[in-house]
């Protein structure tokens, strides 16, 4: 019972933390705000897929593989991103955020649910209404992309100022 409150008391607070670091989210990517004057290029006169496009089909992969048995994915996101050439590698840096909701089912036949409602649990209703409603996750990430094309994936840790460390999608999976 204490091990069931405390891992609410950790996605609740998971989700609050998100929920505040949300970042408005420009709807084109870059390819769609050129001018109109711009030349079209047809995809077979390009042989290279843009770093961003990699990227984003990169961590919309990952993200399946980590989040959908937990989460019906509904939206990915990038937003802020800035590209960097050094040392034949490609940095980005940017804001993810992945749309999500739990998956269909009645909410009173979820595990800590039922306890609160069985415990009379202020906080019940509040957790009934919100367990089908879709919330925010967001990411501050970089991407390195190195010469022989391997994508690697940081997280900035730090609170305040910036900290990358190497991880993976499944790293925000939380286990016993």
């Amino acid at each position: 019972m204490k091990k069931l409150l405390f891992m609410l008391l950790i996605l609740v607070l998971t989700l609050s933390i998100m929920a505040c670091t949300k970042q408005e989210v420009p709807s084109e990517t870059p390819a769609e705000i050129l001018p109109e004057d711009t030349p079209q290029v047809l995809p077979e006169d390009t042989p290279e897929v843009s770093a961003y496009d990699r990227i984003s089909t990169f961590l919309e992969e990952e993200s399946i593989i980590a989040f959908s048995p937990y989460y019906e994915l509904l939206e990915f996101k990038i937003s802020n991103y800035d590209e960097k050439i050094s040392d034949d590698n490609i940095e980005a840096t940017f804001y993810y955020t992945i749309v999500a909701k739990n998956y269909d089912r009645d909410p009173d036949t979820v595990g800590y649910i039922i306890e609160a409602k069985e415990s009379g649990n202020a906080n019940y209703q509040q957790l009934y209404d919100e367990y089908l409603m879709p919330h925010d996750m967001n990411f501050d990430f970089k991407v390195v992309i190195d010469k022989d094309d391997n994508l690697t994936l940081y997280s900035n840790v730090s609170p305040k100022g910036v900290e990358w460390v190497e991880t993976s999608m499944t790293d925000y999976i939380l286990s016993d």
